[in-house]
């Protein structure tokens, strides 16, 4: 049998397909040489058998070689290479107005698209299983970074930056890279009940209130809904093996309506000030603010297509980062919005699709974190475009300027990518232990 499956293995290229393929294997060879011994078979001819009816092991392995090797999703692939050269395109065009300010933004866009594609590459080559073999000390990292900001960081218009050298780098984007972190920390806990939510809690919890804190309000909305929604999905999966609606209701209850309940009754002391504005905003139906009305002003004389005449370069703050959209519709008209937003919806169906068709359940779920990442930016952002929602701290995907934002769009589908690579490698489930060493002292 060893014989048999060690000339099947060798002819698997993929190294990281060989254990699985061989473990299924050999139980697909002792259940039919249990099989032949019920039959009354003598234990040396069952196994000749058994091994026999799995027929010429190079033909079996290089058959399964063609199944269990890294696939490529070129649809995605395509669709974010024809995303990246229209943003990249229209950003060169923004560029070409200025060269201070936010013209220097979109100036420094292709160096980023292409700084974005290339960090896509790597994370693409990158087995996905090594964000959850070292999850917790990646998400600890992350705590610290966001502890640090919080102490450190330098403040501009309502948000932390920190500064490294020459590079500056926004918080509120890069702990967007959290969630799927945090995706890996659930798969960890998995079998462990009640006392494995609790733990998942505490990874929840600890770095929504540090972004709270720096502040980023709607970036910690958007961690704490979206972590939310991946516990939601593991207790579903039988992950901890508890009753699901009362573990369910329980975990929304006390972490969406408790600090509900609490900012409600302690409204001037636990929130910034221009955090209750923007609340506020929400409900305004006059004295609205000025991006808000602005951006009404804008939409209400934009043409379907063509340029509506508005000078939305002086007018609009943030025209080319978080208002892209409203740039596109006043330069282009209402059908390059709507194009814009259908291009990257396909996206998010095709990433969707990607974790849906996943039978490895840490892929699925690594990639469901990815993908709603990118869907509540698009749909806030797209509200606030249309003058619906309140400024705030979201962006575009693969369309805003910026680089932190940028570098996490592009890392996030990296993410995906990796898990749809491995699609037909990979079980159900997979060990996600710290790799061990082994360390040999010869005297």
């Amino acid at each position: 049998m060893d014989e048999y499956l060690n000339t099947v293995i060798e002819q698997i290229r993929c190294k990281a397909a060989r254990p699985f393929i061989e473990e299924e294997l050999r139980g697909h060879i002792e259940d039919q040489v249990a099989d032949n011994i019920a039959a009354g078979m003598e234990q040396e001819e069952a196994v000749k058998c058994a091994v026999a009816d799995m027929g010429d092991p190079v033909e079996t392995g290089i058959s399964l070689d063609r199944i269990h090797r890294p696939q490529i999703s070129w649809a995605m692939l395509a669709l974010v290479a024809v995303v990246t050269v229209i943003a990249m395109l229209i950003h060169i065009t923004i560029g070409g107005n200025g060269v201070d300010g936010e013209f220097y933004l979109s100036r420094k866009a292709p160096v980023r698209y292409l700084l974005g594609l290339s960090i896509m590459f790597f994370v693409y080559w990158v087995d996905y299983t090594f964000i959850a073999r070292f999850a917790k000390p990646i998400a600890f990292l992350m705590i610290i970074f966001s502890a640090y900001v919080m102490i450190n960081g330098v403040s501009y218009n309502g948000y932390s930056y920190v500064r490294m050298a020459w590079m500056t780098f926004s918080i509120k984007h890069i702990m967007l890279l959290y969630i799927p972190v945090y995706a890996c920390i659930l798969y960890k806990y998995r079998g462990t009940g009640t006392k494995g939510i609790l733990k998942s809690l505490f990874w929840m919890i600890i770095p929504t209130l540090f972004v709270f804190r720096i502040p980023a309000l709607m970036t910690s909305m958007i961690m704490l809904i979206s972590m939310l929604t991946l516990i939601t999905i593991a207790i579903l999966k039988d992950w901890f093996i508890v009753p699901k609606r009362i573990a369910i209701a329980a975990i929304w209850s006390i972490l969406i309506g408790l600090p509900a309940l609490l900012c409600g009754m302690f409204f001037n002391i636990l929130l910034y000030d221009y955090q209750k504005d923007r609340i506020k905003s929400i409900f305004a139906t006059e004295n609205v603010p000025y991006v808000t009305n602005c951006i009404r002003n804008i939409m209400s004389v934009s043409k379907m297509t063509g340029n509506s005449g508005e000078d939305i370069m002086s007018t609009l703050p943030g025209f080319n980062s978080d208002y892209i959209l409203t740039y596109i519709t006043s330069t282009y008209g209402l059908l390059a919005l709507i194009l814009a937003i259908a291009t990257i919806s396909v996206m998010l169906v095709g990433i969707f699709g990607i974790a849906l068709r996943q039978r490895n359940q840490l892929g699925m779920m690594i990639a469901v974190g990815s993908g709603i990442v990118l869907l509540m930016n698009m749909v806030i952002n797209v509200l606030e475009n249309i003058g619906r929602f309140p400024p705030t701290s979201t962006f575009f995907p693969f369309v805003s300027a910026g680089g932190c934002s940028l570098i996490t769009c592009y890392i996030l589908i990296g993410i995906v990518l990796s898990v749809y690579r491995y699609k037909t490698i990979y079980p159900k489930h997979v060990c996600v232990n710290y790799p061990k060493i082994k360390i040999e002292l010869k005297l």
